[in-house]
């Protein structure tokens, strides 16, 4: 049986650190027509982006996107009582989405950076042909997934996720055992590759 372990790029906080917020919802207007035109949270939840992700901490709303050819991650600051009032919307309600986006979307947003440049090229990818898992950790990448069918691994660097293909293999019985991190200490890497977007909202592990 192919063991599959799958990727989860929805984060799940506790409301003391962030709580993730709907990838939909009303701008402040109408639609940005650009990158160039957003100015608030419901701006971009305006926008017809892909690979969504959403943070709200204590004190900054962090939004994380594909538009076109390009990953955004905007953040945007948000006052005691806003955030208190986002922790506090009833998850069982069934407008509680709505409840939070009008809560998050007239915030301006302070900051937007594209995140394209931080994409390793796929030369750069290729030179990791030969490393072992442990030098890979040790370099800081870590890990989201695997299929041990083909030796894939998701692996994260930065603020997206790569498929990285190992050398070896696990006998199906130690499927279940498999340990991501100790499993590929001494295997070497065959082949690397741009995933998609990871743990970008995560502030905590810049």
């Amino acid at each position: 049986m192919k063991k599959f372990i799958a990727l989860f790029l929805v984060l799940i906080m506790t409301m003391f650190a962030a709580a993730s917020c709907g990838s939909s919802g009303e701008g402040s207007g109408a639609a940005p027509s650009s990158i160039d035109d957003v100015k608030t949270i419901g701006d971009i939840l305006a926008l017809e982006s892909q690979d969504t992700q959403c943070a709200v901490y204590e004190n900054v709303v962090v939004y994380a996107f594909k538009l076109g050819d390009n990953y955004y991650r905007a953040k945007a600051a948000i006052s005691d009582e806003d955030s208190q009032a986002y922790f506090d919307v009833d998850f069982s309600e069934p407008d509680y989405e709505a409840k939070q986006q009008a809560i998050v979307a007239p915030l301006k947003i302070d900051e937007i950076e594209n995140l394209n440049d931080q994409i390793l090229s796929q030369e750069e990818l290729d030179a990791l042909a030969g490393k072992t898992g442990q030098e890979l950790q040790d370099d800081g990448w870590t890990f989201s997934g695997h299929d041990l069918e083909t030796m894939e691994f998701w692996m994260n660097y930065g603020p997206f996720i790569y498929t990285v293909a190992f050398d070896g293999e696990v006998a199906e019985a130690d499927y279940d055992s498999f340990e991501d991190e100790s499993g590929t200490r001494d295997l070497k890497v065959k082949s690397a590759q741009f995933y998609t977007l990871g743990n970008a909202t995560d502030i905590e592990i810049e």
